[in-house]
């Protein structure tokens, strides 16, 4: 299978991603979005979510992901949708995405097309506790199994150019998704996962355990982390490249530090700072980089100039 992110990578040219989705539509006030998160507008308010779309592109991402991150199947039965109800507001979610990257390719079809990556959460997100940065939830295989199975199936048949599983903290949970995209070989995928150290998941099992199952398997494109600090990254990639000779992706926070309890961002960097460091993920090894919460299409751009290659000197 071709990676979709071979235009790029075959040129020797790293990926940008987007940034953060749902805390950048909470910074635009969009702030009671309950446990869909930003899944909670594709009905409601499906211009916010186009806007922000629109906005990493013109900073210059070439993927974009859609708004489902919280929106597993099961999560949004709970909230009184019918099956068929909850299919729909799924594929209206890649929908808002792909017809806003289209909007935006039909202006640029110089370039590459950008893609569309249809996110997929981890089970710890859905109980909207902190789970996700822990991987501390008692559940069982098939409990996740179930919880992932039906979003995974329906987006092997959308629109979307990849499926993004991101922020894994558990190693339970990452076997359990790589063993589900084994079974849909014709979509490409990436897995990203929240780290505790450079060397151990977000629940403490070894980093190198999820690289070795991650072995072998054709439709997995990139493999990587997310939703960490961006301190951590560098040991982080260099972790990975010792385990993996998969692309390896990267988009951190844009702060050092979550307190679960007051809910407040510890340090963060603001967007020049953050691009500048984005030069040294990619000379860690990272081909594939972007932000996660809280960053914004303004530390994309910043990461776009800093990127662009130095200008050559004539004369």
């Amino acid at each position: 299978m071709q990676s979709p992110f071979a235009p790029w990578l075959d040129a020797g040219e790293p990926v940008l991603l987007d940034g953060g989705l749902g805390t950048e539509l909470e910074r635009r006030g969009h702030t009671q979005l309950g446990r869909l998160w930003s899944a909670a507008l594709v009905r409601t308010n499906p211009a916010a979510i186009r806007e922000v779309h629109r906005d990493y592109l013109n900073a210059g991402a070439q993927v974009i992901s859609t708004a489902t991150f919280q929106a597993a199947m099961p999560v949004i039965r709970h909230t009184g949708l019918h099956r068929a109800e909850a299919e729909d507001l799924l594929r209206d979610a890649i929908a808002l995405a792909t017809r806003e990257r289209d909007r935006f390719h039909h202006h640029h079809a110089d370039k590459p097309r950008p893609l569309v990556a249809a996110s997929v959460g981890p089970f710890g997100a859905a109980l909207c506790n902190g789970a996700e940065y822990t991987g501390r939830y008692e559940v069982s295989e098939k409990q996740l199994v179930a919880f992932h199975v039906e979003r995974l199936r329906l987006f092997a048949e959308s629109e979307a150019d990849v499926i993004a599983c991101e922020t894994i903290p558990s190693l339970l949970e990452a076997r359990v998704l790589l063993q589900l995209l084994a079974a849909l070989p014709h979509r490409a995928a990436w897995l990203s996962l929240t780290c505790r150290d450079a060397r151990h998941l977000a629940d403490g099992s070894p980093l190198s355990e999820v690289l070795q199952a991650a072995q072998d398997m054709p439709n997995l494109c990139a493999i990587g982390v997310n939703c960490v600090g961006p301190r951590l990254l560098p040991r982080v990639i260099d972790t990975l490249r010792d385990h993996t000779a998969l692309p390896v992706l990267a988009y951190p926070n844009a702060s050092n530090a979550w307190h679960l309890e007051t809910r407040q961002a510890v340090d963060e960097t603001p967007p020049d700072a953050f691009g500048l460091a984005a030069r040294s993920w990619l000379q860690a090894g990272a081909r594939i980089i972007g932000g996660c919460c809280r960053t914004t299409p303004v530390h994309i751009a910043a990461m776009r100039q800093a990127m662009a290659p130095a200008p050559t000197l004539i004369g």
